[in-house]
């Protein structure tokens, strides 16, 4: 895939129709993995079997006029490789979502549609992107709900991608149950490997840029899950840091929950968005046959 329309970044020969100047492309379709690849294109590679450095960290060689070590030609984009993929790592995005992008995402048939609310929702997905950069604009957070399958997790996990390529925003994904309060209740425990590692944890999670909260509402309801969660949500409204979340259950449900401070909170720092899609993955499961 041609990455010169998400990225800015310009390593390669500007002239490359492979990787159209960006230095790199993205193998979508990998052996033995649910997620594609970043690979170095040939435009810049090509040179690596001659050069001094032979494509080997930290891709330097020694230029005798200036006596001293200068960047090899596949310096740059070699090191923009590694830093994106430090970055979606970091991100925690699962595998099937990884180096998934708005461009790539099927929005349906717009002339008959029955997606029409994820078309919505992608809409906006697209406004909070493109809009990032500009000094005017106050990004909000979203609150995305409906039933299983219709595509929240991979519109989250979309936003992350595009923030990550185009702009380096530091991410992160996390189920609410298994990554972050079994992440929490996990320091309590002597053997465990983060245990007194409690507030890590949480300043991690509250101080990241960008967070998607998977699952919202699947948690039980207790004093600990409710306070921990406000915790967190308080937290990041205070630094004006984008929260998406997302949800089977609509905003209203949580009005009555936790004394209504979490509800209250949502209701501030995002905007409720509700799809009415049916089930986004049976698009690409395999028809049965007889």
């Amino acid at each position: 895939m041609n990455l010169s329309e998400i990225t800015s970044i310009r390593d390669g020969n500007q002239q490359c129709k492979n990787c159209g100047g960006v230095g790199f492309t993205l193998a979508e379709q990998v052996r033995g993995s649910r997620s594609g690849a970043l690979s170095l294109c040939f435009c810049v590679g090509n040179d690596c079997n001659k050069c001094e450095s032979e494509g080997k960290p930290p891709f330097l060689v020694f230029d005798r006029s200036q006596n001293k070590m200068m960047p090899c030609l596949c310096h740059n984009a070699r090191l923009h490789v590694r830093n994106l993929e430090v970055l979606v790592e970091n991100a925690n995005i699962p595998p099937r979502y990884r180096f998934q992008f708005l461009s790539t995402v099927d929005i349906g048939n717009t002339k008959n549609d029955p997606d029409l609310s994820f078309m919505v929702a992608h809409d906006w997905a697209n406004e909070l992107v493109h809009s990032w950069a500009d000094p005017a604009f106050s990004p909000q957070g979203f609150y995305l709900w409906g039933g299983t399958g219709s595509g929240k997790t991979l519109l989250a996990c979309v936003i992350l991608n595009e923030l990550i390529f185009r702009y380096g925003i530091k991410c992160k994904y996390a189920k609410v149950n298994k990554d972050f309060l079994s992440a929490i209740r996990d320091t309590y425990q002597s053997d465990s490997e983060t245990h007194g590692q409690e507030r890590f944890i949480e300043r991690e999670f509250a101080n990241v840029d960008v967070l998607v909260i998977d699952d919202f509402g699947v948690q039980k309801e207790s004093e600990f899950n409710n306070r921990k969660l406000y915790d967190l949500i308080d937290s990041r409204y205070e630094q004006e840091k984008i929260t998406l979340l997302t949800s089977n259950h609509p905003l209203d449900e949580w009005r009555e929950r936790g004394q209504g401070r979490i509800y209250s909170r949502l209701m501030e720092m995002t905007k409720e968005i509700q799809l009415k899609c049916p089930d986004y993955r049976m698009k690409f499961a395999p028809e049965k046959v007889g």
